[in-house]
């Protein structure tokens, strides 16, 4: 996983971090849905958290369980000093997500433009597998992705696109779906992006 590393770590060395294309002065639909099916003891993990204000958002509402994981050590970096002002600091992450361990089972697992980079059939089972692992039963899988309308490639690098079709097949017996909506994601350039976004809850033990 050296070169995805190196890949990411020097767009968050060499870019604006307001000028990559998923940047979002507020993450508002992310946001609104966690806010709204959590409280603020449980334990919510952001996978890919780059340099998101969703943390910022949520520390600021009083969240007391929340990690991150990022596979950048700048943006890591870059958060962390950040957020050094809170006193509930969030667990942070350094690692690709293929590769996580933890002690801890979240009640709700966010991603936001991780898994449509997984363009390799394995990685994605592999993705799976460490969210059945460590989401709670009845826990909530918030996921957002390109849709089929949006970009086939982001940073240099392929996507996978998502509708609700494809991600409920994807996920089969062990989810069901809550809710989708669509995001025309601004692009610092002035263009759209279009995004899906799906809330899924746990239904297995697994």
């Amino acid at each position: 996983m050296t070169n995805i590393l190196t890949h990411w770590d020097e767009v968050y060395q060499n870019k604006d971090h307001a000028q990559v294309s998923w940047h979002q002065e507020h993450s508002a639909i992310s946001f609104d849905w966690i806010i709204n099916i959590t409280h603020k003891d449980d334990a919510v993990i952001d996978v890919g958290s780059g340099v998101s204000i969703l943390a910022d958002n949520l520390l600021d509402k009083g969240y007391t369980h929340l990690s991150l994981l990022e596979l950048s050590p700048t943006a890591i970096q870059t958060t962390q000093a950040r957020l050094k002002k809170y006193t509930n600091k969030p667990n942070f992450y350094n690692e690709n997500i293929l590769d996580f361990q933890s002690n801890t089972q979240y009640d709700l697992w966010h991603d936001r433009a991780v898994f449509h980079f997984l363009t390799d059939e394995k990685d994605r089972q592999t993705y799976l597998g460490k969210l059945k692992q460590y989401l709670k039963p009845q826990g909530y899988f918030l996921l957002a992705t390109f849709a089929p309308t949006g970009p086939k490639e982001c940073s240099g690098l392929n996507v996978v696109q998502y509708d609700v079709d494809k991600i409920t097949r994807l996920l089969g017996a062990d989810f069901k779906l809550i809710k989708t909506t669509a995001e025309a994601h601004p692009h610092p350039n002035g263009s759209t992006q279009n995004f899906n976004y799906f809330l899924l809850q746990k239904t297995s033990d697994q």
